[in-house]
């Protein structure tokens, strides 16, 4: 008979002390974690849109556009993952509460903006603070419904994305009508919002780890996947194509449709139908077996590839408006895909794990615009060209390590 050893097992206190957080706590917790995502990147998403289309309006070159929102990218490679830890040790609710009011302090400093270096500098303070914001809430909504976090993620994502429906709307038809800034003036109200619903309603836990009898390790193994395993580097990939893309499209599709003669509600529009979609395909995606995934991230790929050849091929709004459709469906994929993959692949430090989910967008967020914004100046359609290259070499390079990871679980699962 195999020897018994104790082992540990975490479970969630309150901060009173009782033996489990409710059941009602839990859901309570993930409801709001939900609603948190939905207005901060309704927020995110305006904030992306306002720097590059207000760098363009003071002046500035493609290429300081792409900076805009690449500074974000640049400073996100590494926040999340710093934030995802420092979450799993302070809590979710203290690290998610301090975020937000940061969060405030660095939206109130967009009015006083009067050069695109004032956009670059604040865009990488958001990236700062929202590495702690989102994987924060990954991490609790995943650690809060372990059997079901496909479900879960899936509604972290769903949330995040329809936040950003409403983002092109509040550029394309609040700003022309209010003024520059007034877009700005409403997503400070939603994160002031956002802080009193995290500070009155979201209930505060920790972790707590406790003991109890089961074989040894070496008695029961089971499939590890480390951080360098062939299922992590190919949601790597599909994490940073996924920032490539999104970036590419937020940040100079506007300036594309404007280059070729349409006008600031077409691209509105247009982005309208791209949050939509994709919004659509990450409610889809959570419900697909979990056991898929690997072939979710590569229709991914090739999704982003059709979409991206359709964008910079064809000018026409009719063939734009199914290209976002389509790009909506990949980036939707892409992200949730590598998600589950990542976290799903351990037990506790969601948040840490999230957090490099989160850092390795942040390196797709990063390239997408500053290269996408050089070959821009260059000519309009080349960013779009890069995106679908970019697809190709990515699918190339994540078919065969699934393919590779799908074997060593099959053999550990004879085992």
């Amino acid at each position: 008979m195999a020897d018994i050893s104790e082992t540990t097992e975490k479970f969630c206190l309150d901060v009173e002390g009782e033996p489990d957080l409710p059941s009602i706590a839990k859901k309570k917790n993930r409801l709001i974690g939900y609603v948190i995502t939905f207005l901060v990147t309704l927020t995110l998403g305006t904030t992306e849109i306002f720097a590059s289309w207000y760098t363009g309006e003071l002046g500035g070159s493609g290429f300081l556009a792409g900076l805009a929102i690449g500074s974000f990218g640049l400073v996100y490679m590494f926040s999340p993952s710093i934030g995802g830890k420092i979450s799993d040790r302070i809590g979710r609710k203290t690290s998610i509460l301090i975020a937000t009011a940061a969060y405030i302090g660095v939206l109130i400093l967009y009015p006083f903006s009067s050069t695109p270096i004032h956009l670059i500098i604040i865009r990488a303070l958001e990236g700062v603070v929202y590495g702690f914001i989102a994987p924060s809430i990954e991490g609790m909504v995943a650690e809060l419904s372990p059997e079901s976090q496909a479900v879960t993620l899936g509604n972290f994502s769903t949330s995040w994305s329809a936040g950003m429906i409403i983002s092109p709307f509040l550029i394309g038809y609040v700003t022309g009508v209010y003024g520059v800034f007034s877009s700005i003036y409403v997503i400070i109200a939603v994160e002031f919002v956002s802080l009193g619903i995290i500070g009155a309603m979201m209930q505060n836990y920790r972790m707590k780890t406790i003991f109890r009898e089961k074989r040894k390790a070496a008695d029961r193994p089971r499939p590890v996947h480390s951080k360098t395993s062939a299922r992590f580097i190919a949601s790597y990939l599909s994490i940073a194509l996924w920032g490539v893309v999104s970036t590419v499209i937020l940040a100079l599709l506007p300036r594309y449709v404007q280059g070729l003669g349409y006008l600031t509600e077409d691209f509105g529009n247009l982005l309208m139908i791209w949050n939509g979609v994709r919004t659509i395909a990450f409610i889809v995606c959570a419900r697909l077996p979990e056991r898929s995934m690997g072939n979710v991230i590569v229709a991914g790929a090739v999704l982003s590839g059709v979409s991206s050849v359709m964008i910079f091929a064809v000018n026409s709004l009719w063939i734009w408006g199914a290209a976002m459709a389509i790009s909506g469906i990949a980036v939707g994929f892409s992200y949730l895909g590598a998600l589950y993959l990542i976290v799903s692949a351990t037990e506790d430090e969601k948040g840490g794990h999230a957090g490099l989910v989160e850092s390795m967008g942040g390196v797709g967020l990063f390239l997408g615009p500053m290269v996408g914004g050089f070959v821009m100046d260059i000519s309009l359609q080349y960013p779009f060209m890069l995106c679908a290259v970019l697809s190709v070499i990515v699918l190339l390079f994540m078919v065969p390590l699934l393919w590779r990871s799908k074997r060593q679980t099959d053999r550990e699962a004879v085992i």
